[in-house]
C-alpha cells in the first residue's frame, strides 16, 4: 500500500476521480491552497515534501495541480516519490480536450542556498547531515584530492544499503546540481565557463547519483562530462577502467548509451596517447624480428590462487614448450591508480610490489623471464619503458591477455599485437586488428563481425593440483543430501533474485547448496530466503576447489560472465553441471550441460538428483570435457600459427 500526498490548489473533479480510483489501496493526504499555505515559496513547499518523505514509510506518490511544483519536483524529487503526477483540469464534452485553468502558482524561483541549509538541518542522522554539509562546501573547491577523499569517506557509510538514505542523497545531489544551473541562468557564470568551473564537483555529484539512484542517466552524464571536459588521456583511461569494474560488479545501472559512450571515451583516450607517443614511432619490420620470441603482456599478474593469473601462466608455459622464448610483462593496468578522477567507490587493482624486484619465474619445468611495470607510473612513462623493452627483446609479436589494455593497443602501432580477453566467451576490447575469441563464432556473429579479424580458438585451463582431501563432516555438510555447489569471487554481485527463487524450488525437493568464494552479503540475503538459508552453507574462499568438488554432487551456475575455471574443476572430478547458455561457463562446459532458463534448470537439477543412471552418463561426459579443456598445447599451437600467418602477410 502506498501513501499519496496531494499538494493542490483546489479539490477539482479530476482530483476526486483520481482519489476514488486509488482510495481503496492507498493512504491519501490532501493539502489544498498549497501556494498560499507555503507563502508562495517553493522553498517552503519542497521543505514540507522532504519532511513528509522522512516521516513516511513505504512507497510514496506526489500529486499536484500546480505546474511549477510539478516541474521542480520531477527535477529534484524523483528519488523520493515513486510517482509524481500532474492533475490537469478539463472542460467541454471531449474528455481528451485538456487545458489548465488560470490558478495560483509559485511565481518566484527556488532559493537553493536556503533549501540546502534546510535539507542538512532536517536529516534524521547527524552523521548524514555532517557529510551533506561537507559535500555542499566542496562546491567552492577545485581541489581534486578533497573530492576524492570525500567520496572515499562516504563509501564507508554504506548508504547504498539503505533505501531511504540513498533517496535523500540523490535528492540532495540534484539540488546541488540545480544550484549550479541556477547560477548560470542568472548570469553569475556563462555557460561556456560553467562545466570548467564545476568540472570536478559535477563529476563528484554524478558519481554519487550513479551509485545510489539505479538510473543510467547519471552514468551517461558523468561520461559525457569526461568526454567533453578538460580530462587528460590518463583521466579518461582511469574512468574507462573504473566503468569496466562497475559493469563487472553491477555497481551501477548502465545501458546501451553508456557502453557507446565508453567506446567513445576509450577511443578518444587512445587517439590522444597515439598522437603523443606513436605518430613518430618507427614500426619494427617483421624481417628484423626474432620468430622464436613472444612478448606476453598481462594487465594484472598475481599468484596461483588467482584464476586470470593461472590463465597467463598456462599460455606462457605452452608457448615455451612450443620452443618460444617468452618474456612476460605485467603492465599493471587493471583498475590502474594513476591520473584518477572523482568517482564514488572507486577500486584499484591489486599489485604485488615484491614482483618489482623479480626478473623471472619458474613454472614447473619452465623458466619465464618477467618484468613488472611500476603501477604508480603514468601510461606515458609505462609506454616509453615498454617501447625500450620491445626494442631490446625484439619479439615476433605480442600476445596481450586481458581486455582493454591501452599499452597493448599503443604497442600495436610499433609491432604486431594479438589480444585475448580473460572473459574468453567475448571478444576483447581493443584497437588492435587481431582479436582472439576462446570459442567458435556463431553464424550470426560471423555476419556481424565480418569486418573484424577474429582468431577463433579453444580456451584451455591448467588446474591447480589437488593437495588434500575433504570430508563432508570436516566441512560441516550433511552426509545424506544431494549437494549443489556454487563458486565465485563476486557472488555478492552475481546472485540475483531469480537464481535464489530457483534454489528455493530445488531446496524444497531435498537439495542442499554450498556457496564457495566471496559472498559478502550472504547473511543479509538469506534473511529474504528462509528455505535456502536452512538448506545452505557459505564456506568462504576455498583454495582447494578440486577437493570441494569431490564431496559435492552437482555444479550449478547463475547467469554471469565468468566462472570458466570452476566448471572445469567440477568436470575434472566427474561432477556434472547445470548452467544457462551464456558466459564463460557455457563456453567452457559446452552444450551437453546447458539449459534455456531457470525453470528448466530446476527440472534438470532434480533429474540429476533422482536418476542415478542419467547422473553417471553425464559424469562420463564431464570428465571427457575436462580432458579436452585442459589440453593446452594443441590450442596454443593453433593460436600461434594463426598469429604468425597474419604477421607474415604484413606489408
Amino acid at each position: 500500500m502506498q501513501t499519496i500526498y496531494c499538494f493542490v490548489e483546489e479539490q477539482s473533479e479530476e482530483l476526486n476521480e483520481f482519489i476514488n480510483l486509488h482510495d481503496s489501496d492507498s493512504v491519501i493526504h490532501i493539502y489544498s491552497s498549497i501556494v498560499e499555505s507555503c507563502e508562495g515559496s517553493l522553498y517552503f513547499c519542497l521543505g514540507e515534501l522532504v519532511n513528509e518523505y522522512i516521516h513516511t514509510e513505504g512507497k510514496i506518490w506526489l500529486v499536484t495541480d500546480v505546474k511549477s511544483l510539478f516541474d521542480i519536483a520531477k527535477k529534484l524529487c524523483a528519488s523520493l516519490f515513486e510517482q509524481i503526477i500532474y492533475i490537469e483540469e478539463q472542460t467541454g464534452n471531449n474528455f481528451d480536450e485538456k487545458f489548465s485553468r488560470t490558478k495560483k502558482d509559485f511565481s518566484e524561483g527556488l532559493e537553493t542556498a536556503e533549501l540546502i541549509e534546510y535539507e542538512i538541518m532536517v536529516q534524521p542522522s547527524k552523521l548524514n547531515a555532517s557529510f551533506m554539509k561537507r559535500l555542499a562546501e566542496l562546491k567552492n573547491s577545485d581541489d581534486m584530492q578533497s573530492m576524492v577523499v570525500f567520496l572515499y569517506d562516504l563509501t564507508d557509510l554504506n548508504i547504498k544499503n539503505d533505501e531511504k538514505k540513498s533517496a535523500l542523497w540523490c535528492h540532495f545531489c540534484e539540488i546541488l546540481l540545480y544550484e549550479i544551473d541556477y547560477n548560470c541562468t542568472n548570469n553569475r557564470y556563462n555557460y561556456k565557463d560553467l562545466d570548467s568551473k564545476y568540472f570536478l564537483y559535477k563529476l563528484t555529484l554524478y558519481s554519487i547519483l550513479m551509485a545510489f539512484s539505479g538510473n543510467s542517466v547519471h552514468a551517461n552524464k558523468y561520461l559525457q562530462l569526461i568526454i567533453n571536459g578538460n580530462a587528460t588521456n590518463g583521466n579518461m583511461y582511469f574512468v574507462w577502467n573504473q566503468f569496466k569494474r562497475i559493469s563487472l560488479k553491477s555497481l551501477a545501472v548502465l545501458d546501451e548509451e553508456t557502453h557507446s559512450l565508453l567506446d567513445k571515451l576509450y577511443e578518444k583516450s587512445y587517439n590522444g596517447y597515439k598522437k603523443e607517443l606513436c605518430d613518430k614511432a618507427v614500426r619494427l619490420k617483421k624481417e628484423r624480428r626474432n620468430k622464436d620470441r613472444v612478448l606476453v603482456s598481462a594487465i594484472q599478474f598475481l599468484d596461483n590462487t588467482h584464476a586470470p593469473t593461472r590463465t597467463v601462466i598456462e599460455r606462457c608455459k605452452a608457448l615455451s614448450k612450443l620452443g618460444k622464448e617468452v618474456l612476460l610483462v605485467n603492465t599493471t593496468e587493471q583498475y590502474l591508480m594513476s591520473e584518477y578522477m572523482p568517482l564514488y567507490n572507486a577500486g584499484y587493482g591489486r599489485v604485488l610490489k615484491e614482483y618489482n624486484e623479480i626478473d623471472n619465474f619458474k613454472f614447473g619445468d619452465v623458466n619465464i623471464s618477467f618484468i613488472q611495470l611500476p603501477s604508480e607510473l603514468s601510461i606515458t612513462l609505462r609506454f616509453k619503458a615498454l617501447e625500450k623493452i620491445i626494442n631490446q627483446f625484439n619479439p615476433y609479436y605480442i600476445l596481450s591477455i586481458g581486455t582493454g589494455s591501452m599499452l597493448a593497443d599503443l604497442c600495436g602501432n610499433i609491432i604486431s599485437c594479438a589480444c585475448m580477453s580473460l572473459a574468453f566467451s567475448t571478444l576483447p576490447h581493443t584497437m588492435n586488428k587481431m582479436r582472439i575469441l576462446g570459442r567458435k563464432l556463431s553464424e550470426e556473429e560471423v555476419r556481424r563481425y565480418s569486418e573484424i579479424d577474429i582468431i577463433e580458438s579453444r580456451f584451455t585451463f591448467e588446474l591447480r593440483p589437488q593437495t588434500r582431501k575433504f570430508t563432508r563432516a570436516e566441512m560441516q555438510l550433511p552426509e545424506d543430501r544431494f549437494i549443489l555447489v556454487v563458486v565465485g569471487i563476486r557472488l555478492q554481485f552475481e546472485i540475483m533474485p531469480d537464481f535464489m527463487e530457483m534454489l528455493t524450488s530445488v531446496c524444497k525437493k531435498g537439495c542442499y547448496v554450498v556457496f564457495a568464494g566471496k559472498f559478502e552479503n550472504y547473511d543479509e540475503l538469506m534473511k529474504q530466503y528462509d528455505i535456502v538459508s536452512c538448506n545452505s552453507s557459505f564456506i568462504g574462499y576455498c583454495d582447494e576447489i578440486l577437493a570441494l568438488m569431490e564431496i559435492c554432487d552437482l555444479y550449478i551456475n547463475p547467469a554471469r560472465l565468468g566462472g570458466g575455471f570452476s566448471v572445469i574443476e567440477a568436470f575434472e572430478k566427474g561432477k556434472p553441471g547445470v548452467y544457462l547458455r551464456t558466459g564463460d561457463v557455457y563456453t567452457a562446459g559446452g552444450e551437453d550441460f546447458a539449459v534455456e532458463d531457470y525453470a528448466e534448470m530446476v527440472d534438470e537439477i532434480l533429474k540429476y538428483k533422482n536418476d542415478r543412471k542419467y547422473y553417471e552418463e553425464k559424469s562420463i561426459l564431464a570428465r571427457e570435457r575436462a580432458k579436452l579443456m585442459t589440453s593446452s598445447m594443441e590450442a596454443i599451437a593453433d593460436i600461434d600459427k594463426q598469429i604468425c600467418e597474419r604477421v607474415e602477410k604484413e606489408q
